[in-house]
């Protein structure tokens, strides 16, 4: 089970508690949210991390939204 430091965004060193609190504060349901606001970083680049996660292990801005939504964090 991945904790808050997990690393979800190599490219922008965004973890899964920072993602968890923007995605909780700006109430996100939706990668494309993300990719659209200008003051959170995050999935603009390689891309890998929307569904696949870095290393293709699943850890992804996906998941932590299904997470967050369920209540896991």
């Amino acid at each position: 089970m991945p904790d808050e430091s997990t690393l979800i965004c190599y490219c922008h060193d965004v973890t899964l508690g920072q993602l968890a609190k923007y995605i909780k504060e700006n109430k996100i349901n939706t990668i494309q949210e993300i990719l659209d606001d200008t003051d959170f970083v995050c999935g603009d680049t390689c891309e890998s991390c929307w569904e696949d996660g870095y290393n293709n292990d699943g850890l992804s801005i996906a998941m932590a939204i299904g997470m967050v939504k369920r209540g896991y964090i």
